[in-house]
């Protein structure tokens, strides 16, 4: 079952169990206090008459089943439970966590177009060394691309990549002596190592090698691994790919390794700010009625505008209308 519990339902569902303690009552009478996650919503859970020694083996980042009925108290959501059981498999991380607004199936081809379309051969290959690795490529569509900033759900990952691939391709449009292999290369792999930087345990979280390594480190060295798998691949190119990866961040306070350095680095680490930054602001504008955001991963609030500009019929001169001239162009040759 989907969607968001409803007061006075009484079901099964999957949750994520975010969170377990025991307390007691003014009566002295234990109970279990839970915070239990889906993809829409997270709710209160409570066990009645329970302790903690008698659920051994559940613990926090758990998918579990829960059954019982919900209430409305305090103005939240909270689930009286009468069953619960940790599951072990074929959960969908998708049913517990926010996802990605665009189908995986959407995001594979898009994927899959801008491999194909690369013009040199030996960025193919390389492609093709990263899609042998079935559980990576799994991964890539899953992970998130961070943990709370920015595309921080289910498909984040490969829906940020392939936005700043679309930026970076806007830029080539105009600036057509850019490498346009290169940056549709670097695009998709400059975070590549947030698939091992990232784990899904009750939340989003750092693995231990994104605490002591992260992204940027990982990514390098995966890459490198997939280019020493080519035979042939030159090396300036793989110098090239290597320096977007490092240099994405583009400020050494920023935890880049080095400044971006040619044109194909500057244009990326400029669209990988820029979307990063506008997924931001879209998460903060949730509220249809708000005309203000503060968005915490920027330190400022944004300010939009609900009014929809359409001029009414009555204030639409006829003299403006297509096919015609009005008095100031007659009069003065040109329109201010």
């Amino acid at each position: 079952m989907t969607g968001k519990l409803k007061k006075k339902e009484s079901s099964g569902r999957i949750y994520l169990l975010k969170e377990i303690t025991e307390r007691r009552t003014k009566q002295g009478k234990p109970y279990l206090a839970l915070i239990l996650g889906t993809a829409e919503e997270e709710i209160e859970g409570r066990i009645w008459d329970m302790e903690l020694k008698s659920l051994p083996g559940l613990a926090s980042g758990d998918p579990v089943k829960a059954s019982g009925t919900s209430s409305v108290y305090r103005e939240r959501t909270q689930l009286i439970i009468d069953g619960i059981e940790k599951i072990t498999h074929g959960v969908d991380p998708r049913q517990l966590y926010p996802s990605s607004a665009i189908p995986e199936n959407r995001l594979r081809e898009e994927f899959s177009q801008r491999v194909s379309g690369l013009e040199e051969p030996l960025l193919r290959a390389l492609f093709r060394e990263m899609e042998r690795e079935s559980s990576l490529m799994e991964a890539f569509f899953i992970a998130p691309a961070a943990v709370t900033m920015h595309h921080a759900r289910i498909g984040g990952l490969a829906e940020h990549s392939l936005a700043v691939c679309r930026f970076a391709e806007a830029v080539a449009d105009i600036h057509t002596w850019l490498n346009r292999d290169l940056l549709n290369a670097g695009c998709l792999l400059h975070d590549i190592g947030k698939i091992r930087e990232y784990e899904l345990a009750g939340d989003f979280r750092f693995s231990l090698e994104g605490k002591l390594l992260g992204h940027i480190i990982l990514g390098v060295e995966m890459v490198r691994e997939w280019i020493n798998s080519v035979p042939g691949f030159p090396n300036r190119l793989a110098m090239d790919l290597l320096h977007i990866i490092l240099s994405h961040h583009g400020e050494l306070e920023y935890g880049s390794p080095k400044v971006p350095s040619t044109p194909e680095a500057l244009v990326i680490h400029y669209a990988d700010d820029l979307d990063a930054k506008m997924d931001m602001v879209k998460t903060a504008n949730a509220d249809p009625d708000a005309v203000e955001a503060y968005v915490r991963g920027m330190r400022r609030s944004f300010l939009f505008n609900r009014d929809e500009i359409r001029a009414p019929e009555s204030e639409v001169a006829e003299d403006a209308q297509p096919g015609t001239h009005s008095r100031d162009e007659d009069d003065q040759g040109k329109l201010f």
